[in-house]
């Protein structure tokens, strides 16, 4: 998987991430069963706040797009 942001945009970080999230789903790269990166290694690799990321999930959540587990 592969998330992209634009520091630039007018679009939060959070949000951006949250779509580049559902791209995946709509595009059937990301499947039931799919795990997503943890929170931790996103926030890395983007160099946002791992807190940002998570806001996303939580988002992602709120849809009912994502099922959250701590730890899993």
């Amino acid at each position: 998987m592969l998330i992209r942001i634009d520091p630039e945009s007018a679009t939060s970080l959070f949000e951006q991430v949250a779509a580049s999230v559902r791209a995946d789903i709509v595009a059937g790269r990301l499947v039931a069963g799919d795990r997503l990166p943890a929170a931790k290694e996103i926030a890395a690799a983007l160099e946002i706040n791992v807190h940002t990321v998570l806001r996303a999930y939580q988002q992602l959540r709120d849809e009912g797009l994502v099922d959250l587990r701590r730890g899993r």
